[in-house]
């Protein structure tokens, strides 16, 4: 009686463990840096490791709970082995197996979802317990759901800002991938419960909510997924008709039409992406936007190139996780420029385990979901499961996949995917080669589980607490950063993050260097304080670079400081070309290496060097305005009008961007060449016709240039724009008219 007390007590320990685990995706840690995912991967990460040691315990006891050598079983193992070694021989070891704060990947999440994978698989025996787990996951994602709605309706602020919804997943493309899977749990749990009329408006309610919700992210690669899922699913459903629907076999020519249907919509809309009713609406526009001609597509495209170079430089295991910022700068494509400045993925399943893990993990991750497809199908044939089910959950492992060709993983993902594989795992049991027949033993099973204990004990303090600790000091450092904390404060609380000495100590050099930055301009520091603060920060980022895999980022970090602080004390200057010199060859294609290097020419009032410099980036891409910008400004400061004259020959007026033809226009108006002035502030008026300045100094310089007509026209617009500018156009048109005379 007592032992079997003690084993329903861990089971359900164990078990309640793991159905409190779907609602990891509501919990924000503000307290923490990066609140959408810190919190998260810490939570999960500890109660994986606490319910592992009951677990532990629970399977040393009594062997039905121990795992069996299932297909996928072995394909998982192989694949966390292969994710060991590729991690364990890549360029960054520490950055592979832990990750940083914005990720929270690494080896450490990947071994926890695969303890996580082997408890869901043994410790749920029954269908109650896949149910319970199934209705915590949905339960949660209502709740996520209803946060989102929240947020369009102007309740709650989203992070991303705009009308996409991104609820407490903290980014649209990833609250979409999430409910995306929770919708095929939701048909899943339609189908089982179908005979019960109040189930099925209970579950119908609920998808079309969480469709509904998918709609308001307006995630592209979740509307692919649908548009290529929901047509085939469908087939598969007719296919199996009279397995499915017995005593409906006269409904199925419906079932066509309805599949014949699930076809031509995405058709039908394609057709019609082009009309005034998809084009007004926000969500419906961007969902017909798609094209392999977008910049966001091509972006993509580069960044696959990218990819596929590293991974032929390192085929076999890759360069690890976490080390795409290697291929990145050493592959950069300069057509990149106007992307962010900083990838540190393939933004592709594919690609991105073939970058980490090289071909070895790429064919073990898919040979996972191989043996998950191939375990629904052999559940479907041997009855384990109802083939509506299986239809549904192999619908739920393809939209997982075609997803992910477009965005890359999360924990909130991670989770359903890996509760899918556990539950196809699962289906195994009961089956003619089970488990070897073993005597119980609780009291090795006890003093197994309370070693495994003991042992997430110990490695709690440095696994979990001082990265935690460190992110929470990092958090009060920053807050103090930007209030009104004096010098000294400041340094401490950066001093004290630095203190705990855990993966996320990058992160904290990297923020205090964006702070250090701005440090120079802050009037309350003294110029005593200033130049501390910028050699203390300088000095810690040093670290960074001084490591053997050299990340080129941090190297702009310091240069860009010491630029900043140049009045400090002039040395710096010839420390940040130094630095540069050195970035550039680590990343010789990213051009905002050559905009600081130029920077610190100038400021040295080497101008012709700048120039040269300035001349190899538009050399690298000849389309990037700002750098044929920075080449004029470079020219102007020099007094070199021949290389002003050869930088405005080769800026393209329509792609330059807002910012450079300012530039360029002020300069060029302020040196009285007024026809070139005029031919920028025509492209900036056709820009951005809504800024009256513009207007206003296109007026001035066809006044200027002779041309009255159209310069009242001009300063016409000016007025209706702005109507306080008034006075002044009224004195403009009586200087234009004294002229005319």
């Amino acid at each position: 009686m007592q032992r079997n007390t003690l084993e329903r007590t861990v089971v359900w320990v164990v078990k309640i463990g793991l159905w409190l685990l779907p609602f990891l995706p509501l919990y924000i840690s503000s307290t923490m840096l990066f609140p959408f995912i810190t919190g998260k991967n810490f939570a999960f990460r500890i109660l994986v490791e606490v319910l592992f040691a009951f677990w532990v315990g629970l399977m040393v006891a009594w062997p039905k709970y121990r795992p069996r050598l299932t297909p996928l079983l072995k394909a998982s193992t192989i694949f966390i082995l292969i994710v060991f070694l590729a991690d364990l021989f890549s360029p960054s070891p520490y950055r592979a197996f832990f990750s940083n704060y914005e990720r929270m990947e690494g080896f450490m999440m990947v071994f926890h979802l695969w303890l996580y994978f082997l408890m869901l698989s043994n410790v749920f025996r029954t269908k109650k317990d896949w149910l319970v787990f199934w209705h915590s996951t949905l339960a949660a994602s209502i709740v996520v759901g209803f946060v989102a709605l929240m947020q369009k309706l102007g309740y709650r602020v989203s992070i991303q800002g705009g009308y996409r919804v991104d609820s407490t997943i903290g980014n649209p493309a990833y609250l979409a991938a999430y409910l995306s899977l929770n919708v095929w749990i939701i048909f899943m749990m339609l189908r089982r419960f179908w005979s019960r009329w109040w189930l099925r408006i209970v579950y119908t309610a609920a998808l079309l909510f969480e469709l509904i919700i998918i709609y308001f992210t307006a995630t592209r690669g979740a509307a692919v997924a649908f548009a290529l899922i929901t047509p085939l699913m469908a087939l598969a459903v007719v296919i199996f008709w009279p397995r499915l629907f017995p005593n409906r076999i006269s409904w199925r020519p419906l079932a066509v039409a309805a599949v014949l249907v699930f076809f031509a919509i995405p058709v039908i809309f394609w057709q019609l992406r082009n009309t005034h009713l998809i084009r007004s609406n926000q969500i419906l526009n961007r969902f017909g936007s798609i094209s392999l001609q977008d910049t966001t597509t091509q972006a993509r495209f580069s960044i696959w190139k990218m990819s596929l170079r590293g991974v032929l430089e390192r085929p076999l295991f890759g360069w690890g996780q976490e080390n795409y910022y290697l291929v990145f700068q050493k592959y950069f494509d300069p057509k990149l420029y106007s992307s962010e400045p900083w990838f540190d993925r393939s933004h592709n399943v594919v690609l991105d385990w073939l970058v980490h893990t090289g071909v070895f993990g790429f064919v073990a991750f898919f040979s996972m979901l191989g043996a998950a497809f191939w375990g629904v199908g052999r559940a479907i044939r041997r009855g384990r499961i109802d083939a509506g089910e299986g239809i549904f959950l192999g619908a739920a492992l393809g939209s997982y996949f075609i997803q992910n060709l477009f965005v890359f993983d999360n924990l909130n993902t991670y989770l359903l995917l890996f509760a899918f594989f556990a539950y196809t795992n699962s289906l195994y049991e009961g089956e003619p080669e089970g488990r070897p027949s073993s005597i119980p033993n609780p009291n090795y099973g006890l003093a197994m589980g309370g070693a495994a204990l003991l042992l997430v004990l110990l490695l709690f303090y440095p696994l979990h607490f001082k990265p935690i600790r460190q992110a929470q000091a990092l958090i009060s450092a920053l807050r103090l950063s930007y209030s009104n904390g004096n010098a000294v404060q400041i340094r401490t609380a950066f001093e004290q993050a630095l203190s705990y000495q855990s993966f996320g100590t990058t992160e904290v050099r990297e923020q205090l260097g964006t702070f250090a930055r701005g440090v120079p301009n802050i009037q309350r520091f003294t110029e005593d304080e200033q130049r501390g603060f910028v050699n203390f920060a300088v000095e810690e980022l040093k670290k960074e670079i001084l490591k053997p895999s050299r990340d080129a980022k941090h190297m702009i970090f310091i240069a860009s400081i010491l630029n900043q602080a140049a009045r400090l004390n002039p040395a710096y200057v010839d420390e940040a070309v130094t630095i540069m010199r050195e970035a550039i060859r680590l990343a010789p294609a990213k051009q905002i290496f050559y905009f600081e290097l130029a920077q610190a020419y100038i400021l040295r009032k080497e101008y012709d060097q700048a120039i040269e410099v300035l001349r190899q980036a538009v050399q690298l891409e000849p389309n990037y305005g700002k750098a044929t910008g920075n080449l004029f400004v470079v020219g102007a400061l020099a007094g070199r009008a021949d290389i002003m004259n050869e930088a405005f020959g080769k800026i393209n007026l329509k792609t330059a961007g807002e910012e450079t033809l300012n530039t360029v226009g002020k300069i060029y108006r302020n040196s009285g060449a007024y026809e070139q002035a005029r031919k920028v502030y025509e492209q900036l008026v056709e820009i951005s016709p809504e800024k009256a300045s513009y207007h206003a100094t296109l007026a001035a310089l066809l006044g200027e240039l002779g041309e009255y007509e159209l310069a009242k026209k001009e300063i016409g617009q000016t007025v209706a724009l702005d109507p306080a500018a008034g006075e002044e156009a009224r004195v403009f048109l009586e200087m234009l008219k004294q002229k005319m005379r």
